[in-house]
């Protein structure tokens, strides 16, 4: 549980990065602030259900939180990638899985995941479905940057660190739901709670860089 915390805490790397270069964010970059926004939020909730369970108090499931993060996060990636994609089918490609991840996402009412604030459940779709949907959009993506050979260093473009950590992340999470969760008679809590927490990390490292890059994509935008 100790590294879960600190995968949590670890939120507060981008979010110190957010406010040290916030007169450099565009509009895209907002975009991606406000998926940190509700990061941090969620990870408030669960930092806080940590703490009470280390110094021996009652603590409380956190899982209702997570599965709405799934889902709202998902929307805000959808969005981020709507005005980075240029190709007229992608756009209509990303509102149309849209639609469909809406009607994935009523599927969970059932269970009470998302709608019982209580709930020990993982949402039961949208943790698989929002994995697939947003590696197919990142990968459109980078071929679109393939495609585009506008930006002289890579290392340095805001949007290609984005792209790093949510084909990890999401590409990581995308396994870990269907081999590990599905296989939960031979796979126990803890393993996906590492792996996870790991992969949280990660993406959390690799969205702080783009934030950090902010400045050199206004440098970018105006060579062009």
């Amino acid at each position: 549980m100790l590294f879960s915390t600190v995968s949590e805490v670890s939120i507060l790397i981008p979010v110190a990065i957010i406010l040290l270069k916030r007169k450099y964010l565009g509009t895209e970059l907002r975009i991606l602030a406000a998926y940190v926004v509700i990061t941090l939020i969620r990870n408030i909730f669960g930092v806080t259900s940590d703490i009470l369970y280390f110094t021996g108090l009652n603590n409380y499931h956190t899982l209702f939180y997570y599965n709405w993060h799934s889902i709202l996060g998902f929307y805000i990636i959808a969005f981020l990638y709507f005005r980075l994609l240029h190709h007229r089918n992608w756009k209509i490609f990303i509102v149309v899985v849209c639609c469909i991840f809406t009607f994935i996402s009523l599927l969970e009412i059932p269970s009470g995941s998302i709608t019982d604030i209580g709930t020990s459940i993982f949402n039961n779709y949208t943790y698989t479905a929002s994995s697939l949907i947003v590696l197919i959009i990142v990968l459109a993506y980078f071929y679109q940057l393939l495609q585009d050979l506008k930006v002289e260093n890579i290392t340095k473009f805001p949007y290609f660190w984005v792209s790093v950590g949510l084909l990890f992340y999401f590409g990581g999470n995308l396994f870990v739901n269907l081999f590990l969760i599905k296989a939960a008679k031979t796979t126990n809590q803890m393993t996906w709670g590492i792996i996870n927490s790991a992969l949280s990390i990660l993406f959390h490292f690799t969205i702080s860089l783009a934030f950090w890059y902010s400045n050199s994509l206004n440098n970018t935008q105006q060579d062009e």
